[in-house]
């Protein structure tokens, strides 16, 4: 998919053109995915754990070269990425099942930066400001996502009957899960551009 606001993270596929019936069974479906997912929650756990540790180490190349290290970069991306794509499943968004792999396609599209602000690495000044600048993202974010939930207590009815995603359910649900990791890309310093108010 292009974005339409010109920012350059971007979901990597677009709306399923059918999608599986038996997902939308009430409790059902849900509890399912929950229990195939484990494996999953296992191990983004882990990454999650690892990405932190190793954030205390990734601003010291970025303060001093201006550049964020490949591994740091494969790191953070990869574990976004993944986290996107169990999320895109979940949501219903996706029939295929997450693959355990740091990237995949269809993923969401990361581009590395030729550099990175050195600013947002200053230790403990960098993280600060850009919670501060963030606020209002956050703000919005957590409005949306009770839309979102709420809004899946309708959803499953086109899905279970009709087999298919509804076109406006899809702009709403996707549209938050791709701000939700802007706001994170851009909170874990994988892009310097700040993240539009956008769902596109």
């Amino acid at each position: 998919m292009q974005p339409t606001t010109g920012y350059p993270i971007v979901l990597g596929t677009g709306r399923p053109v059918s999608v599986g019936r038996f997902w939308a069974i009430p409790i059902v479906g849900a509890f399912v995915k929950a229990i195939i997912l484990i494996p999953h929650f296992i191990v983004l756990y882990v990454l999650a754990i690892v990405s932190g540790l190793a954030h205390l180490i990734i601003w010291i190349p970025v303060l001093f070269t201006g550049r964020y290290p490949d591994w740091g970069f494969s790191l953070t991306a990869g574990v976004l990425r993944w986290y996107q794509r169990l999320i895109l499943y979940l949501y219903g968004l996706s029939d295929n099942y997450p693959a355990f792999a740091m990237e995949a396609p269809g993923d969401l599209v990361i581009p590395r930066p030729e550099s990175s602000s050195r600013f947002w690495a200053i230790p403990i000044i960098g993280i600060f400001v850009k919670f501060i600048i963030l606020i209002p993202h956050f703000i919005v974010l957590y409005v949306l996502g009770l839309v979102v939930a709420l809004c899946q207590l309708v959803i499953w009815i086109p899905v279970l009957f009709a087999g298919e995603y509804p076109s406006w359910a899809y702009q709403l649900v996707s549209g938050y899960v791709l701000w939700y990791t802007r706001v994170y890309a851009y909170l874990l310093g994988l892009t310097d551009t700040y993240p539009p108010f956008s769902f596109t």
